[in-house]
């Protein structure tokens, strides 16, 4: 068994049990399925990268403790480089296909809600490159952090919307400003 499939099983197994604990503790919490929603923002990855779109769905899954909410997300951005150089044209391009799990606490209550907090994500990342006569593939799995902090405001009973700008710490560290919207299920 190879590097990443050892890491995604590690990863899946940890949110099973997460999960699994949560069910547990939901008689005194308010864990469960509760939201979800579109993803979409702009990042901007490190190095020479190019910033490009951000795109996914975001989930909702209740309450610890009072104001400490638990969310994830799935999202997938790509960018690269073209360039020309002796008459041959180059082309990079980079793929990030991203889980994330994580809580944020909520400073206040009221109809703008300030949030601040961090998770871990599991990153899939694949690199291109081609270049006549060559090409390259490349896939590599990472696990990172991040750290978040926005606002969110409730536009009617069921739908809400957050703003919020994203540090992810993983392989290609990444700055992202994003916004969620999440449909409340419960």
């Amino acid at each position: 068994m190879n590097t990443r499939s050892i890491l995604v099983l590690g990863f899946v197994g940890a949110f099973i049990l997460l999960s699994a604990c949560c069910m547990e503790a939901s008689a005194e919490t308010d864990i469960g399925f509760k939201g979800i929603g579109p993803r979409i923002g702009y990042v901007d990855p490190e190095g020479s990268l190019d910033g490009t779109v951000e795109f996914g769905v975001a989930f909702e899954f209740g309450e610890f403790v009072r104001r400490l909410h638990w969310d994830g997300s799935v999202s997938f951005w790509s960018t690269g480089q073209d360039w020309h150089y002796n008459n041959h044209n180059y082309d990079w391009s980079l793929r990030d296909f991203v889980l994330r799990s994580g809580v944020n606490y909520y400073f206040l209550e009221g109809a703008w809600i300030p949030y601040a907090g961090g998770g871990l994500g599991l990153h899939f990342y694949s690199w291109d490159y081609s270049g006549a006569p060559y090409y390259n593939n490349t896939s590599d799995t990472e696990f990172g952090f991040y750290i978040d902090g926005g606002v969110e405001h409730a536009f009617s009973e069921k739908w809400k919307g957050q703003l919020q700008i994203q540090f992810d710490f993983a392989d290609a560290d990444q700055t992202a400003l994003l916004f969620n919207l999440i449909y409340r299920l419960k």
